[in-house]
């Protein structure tokens, strides 16, 4: 009798530990459960964006400082993970999306202390999507505009000395523009077109050599035109004040030339 019952005993004792385990495997563990809440939330998910930043893991990055914008926490955060995600974006070398963000940024967070930054970082977008001379310059004008931008509104920032030296090289790669479409205008002989760009180049220009090109471009256009003072004036300062440019002969000769001390060759322009 006592066997049948110890028997019984432990039947509902098995069967209890398996309805119990049965119903714990559909009740989350708790200490997992705030685990993984811990993670999901705002403040562990910029860590993560953070981290992954540091390790150059920039999509893991953005879409860690995406969740935290989504989710709308706390201003401070947003603002934050805001920056956070542009930069990500910039390093992995989407600079149309990091412009975008930046300038969000700029609206939504005017009085932040990282203003001047993310101006001086809008500006570089823009300096990183410059096309060569000899193709459109509309991101090259964008971002003359923006550097100088940051040079008005944050005459006392860090990144003015940066931002001028990068200003300066915009300049000068449109004036490299300049010299490329006055050229064209050149040959087809629409010479007041011409004219007009080769003097913007000339005074664009930030490189000697670049400033001499123009300025002898200007002086065959101006000969061209049959101004022949105003080229004399433009070959004459070419020799001058550009001795060392690597084309100076053709200075020398086409002044030589308008002078009277050589005859004229014929010879075909090279672009």
């Amino acid at each position: 009798m006592k066997k049948i019952i110890l028997l019984a005993v432990s039947a509902i004792f098995l069967m209890s530990c398996s309805t119990l385990d049965n119903v714990a495997s559909h009740i989350p563990f708790v200490g997992k459960k705030k685990e993984q809440q811990e993670e999901s939330s705002p403040q562990e998910l910029y860590k993560k964006g953070e981290s992954a930043l540091f390790k150059k893991n920039y999509k893991k990055a953005e879409e860690s400082f995406k969740k935290i914008i989504e989710s709308n926490p706390e201003e401070e955060l947003v603002k934050s993970a805001r920056l956070g995600l542009a930069e990500a974006y910039y390093k992995n070398g989407d600079y149309e999306e990091a412009a975008a963000v930046y300038q969000d940024y700029l609206k939504l967070h005017p009085l932040s202390p990282n203003s001047d930054y993310v101006q001086f970082k809008l500006a570089m977008c823009y300096y990183k999507l410059m096309l060569p001379p000899d193709r459109d310059q509309s991101y090259t004008l964008k971002a003359i505009e923006e550097f100088k931008k940051l040079i008005k509104l944050y005459p006392h920032s860090p990144w003015i000395p940066k931002a001028k030296e990068k200003l300066a090289e915009c300049e000068e790669h449109l004036a490299q523009h300049d010299i490329y479409v006055g050229k064209f205008y050149y040959k087809v002989k629409e010479y007041k077109s011409a004219k007009a760009r080769f003097t913007w180049a000339f005074q664009k220009a930030r490189n000697p050599s670049t400033a001499a090109e123009a300025l002898y471009w200007l002086g065959k256009t101006y000969e061209a035109m049959n101004k022949i003072e105003d080229a004399k004036k433009c070959y004459e300062k070419v020799v001058k004040e550009f001795g060392m440019w690597e084309d100076i002969d053709k200075a020398e000769e086409a002044l030589e030339i308008l002078n009277g001390k050589k005859k004229k060759r014929k010879r075909f322009i090279l672009f």
